[in-house]
């Protein structure tokens, strides 16, 4: 089942070119013109994305935001366009609800980024404001696993030292975002609206990276037209979450580890030192000593990050959280599509709790939401849950993928080996980008992002009609 994504604006050349290339990533696109128009796409059934503008014919975006927002304990997650990089706009959306925000001209593959790391998350945070909504406090959610109920013992530690940063460490889905959430809620439970701020250091250019996370002054650059306050600024008095950090380019790693000794920074372009006080967690799925010991990612700003390091379990080390993740998932797509689903028959558990679970959490939601929607009874049996589903593009064990020597009889350098068999699995995935990503392991904005670095195209709409039907879920 594609992702719906509904694009409200009042540019028709926009909502089309939006359109076709979101259709081209896999996603079914709505589109709407008006705060009216947005209002019935809505009642005819939940998107699992909003893409907002905020200047609208009939009002501004904020006011449909808002009823969103007030709609249900788990709105629908709401991408808001700002124009010409007004950052109060932006900060007054986040505040209002929204998860993300980009300011005009739009580019389309950025706006793709943001969309595949909102749905990557999404079941992780429908996971936390279900609990939330349950409990009337973070700490009162009794994780079943010891595994688990360790880690919970951590983050509630951690809370009473909200300047100690944080390193997360995980596989991918295991739950490290979660974690994060709830360990800025843990720290900050007395003090309603405490920003958290979650980037996703692989999806920022790698020219613009200090920029977007320390801000700049009027004229630093060419297009630097305004003074804008970057993600720390914005994430001052709470948390600021940097998964993906090994991505980050080695110039922003440096000026990163400034920040963390001092709390002070300056803006690109700038000559007045500022200081924050935040939060700094940051999170990985890669064996980060790994990445020290070859020089990939700086010795000192690990020891730096790695003050308090917690190892999120994968879910194959916690099976007993299993039963209570899978019924609060069951009740939640239940309400998503608005059926009746009363729980969950205890074979369907027992089948469940066999299994590994090599995608962890995210798995298991991708799997629950399948089995929501092909069931027909009041109870999710057996018979709905589809596990250990091949992985699309699964490369043959011979005969894939071959090295030629140089001519002068060397071996081609690393670089050249990968950049070839990047564009090897491109053309066996007929240019599926998402697909690409997934069977190589690496999250999409990565993978755009290597892309990039090899002089290949990662804007150019590379699927063809009728090749989206068949995708892996989105994780």
């Amino acid at each position: 089942m594609k992702p719906t994504i509904l694009i409200v604006d009042d540019d028709r050349s926009f909502r089309i070119l939006t359109e076709t290339a979101l259709a081209g990533e896999g996603f079914e696109v709505r589109t709407a013109g008006s705060l009216r128009k947005a209002r019935e796409e809505l009642d005819g059934g939940a998107p699992d994305v909003v893409v907002l503008d905020r200047r609208l014919p009939d009002g501004d975006g904020i006011a449909l935001l808002q009823e969103m927002s007030a709609a249900g304990p788990v709105p629908m997650p709401v991408i808001v366009v700002t124009a010409y990089g007004d950052i109060d706009s932006a900060v007054s959306a986040m505040q209002a609800g929204a998860v993300d925000y980009l300011s005009k001209p739009i580019s389309v593959t950025d706006l793709a980024i943001k969309i595949h790391k909102v749905i990557e998350t999404r079941g992780l945070r429908d996971q936390l404001a279900l609990a939330n909504v349950a409990h009337r406090k973070p700490t009162d959610v009794e994780p079943q696993s010891a595994a688990l109920r360790r880690v919970h013992a951590e983050l509630e530690r951690l809370g009473r030292s909200p300047q100690t940063p944080v390193l997360l460490l995980g596989q991918s889905g295991a739950g490290k975002q979660f974690a994060a959430e709830l360990l800025h809620k843990l720290t900050y439970a007395d003090r309603q609206g405490a920003p958290f701020v979650d980037v996703n250091c692989a999806a920022l250019p790698e020219q613009l990276v200090e920029s977007e996370l320390f801000g700049h002054e009027r004229g630093a650059f060419t297009d630097a037209k305004t003074t804008r306050r970057g993600l720390v600024e914005v994430a001052n008095g709470g948390t600021l979450f940097l998964d993906e950090v090994t991505e980050l380019p080695e110039s922003a790693q440096a000026k990163l580890l400034k920040f963390l000794d001092s709390g002070r920074f300056r803006r690109l372009g700038g000559q007045r030192e500022l200081e924050v006080e935040l939060r700094v967690t940051v999170a990985t799925n890669r064996d980060i000593v790994d990445l020290v010991e070859r020089g990939r990612f700086r010795e000192d700003l690990y020891h730096r990050l790695a003050v308090y390091v917690v190892r999120v379990p994968p879910l194959a080390e916690r099976k007993e959280d299993i039963p209570l993740l899978a019924k609060s998932f069951v009740d939640f797509f239940g309400r998503r599509v608005k059926k009746r689903i009363a729980g969950i028959s205890d074979s369907a558990l027992a089948a469940l709790c066999r299994y590994d679970f090599p995608g962890n959490v995210r798995e298991l939601r991708n799997i629950i939401e399948r089995a929501v929607i092909l069931s027909n009874g009041p109870i999710l049996e057996e018979s709905a849950i589809v596990l250990g589903q091949p992985r699309l593009g699964q490369a043959k064990p011979a005969g894939f993928f071959t090295v030629d020597l140089m001519p002068d009889g060397a071996p081609p350098s690393l670089e050249t080996v990968e950049r070839a068999y990047v564009a090897r699995v491109l053309d066996h995935m007929s240019g599926r980008r998402l697909v690409a990503a997934h069977a190589l392991g690496v999250s999409y904005p990565t993978f755009l992002k290597r892309l990039r670095e090899f002089g290949m195209s990662a804007d150019d709409n590379h699927a063809r009609p009728g090749e989206q039907n068949e995708r892996p879920p989105i994780t």
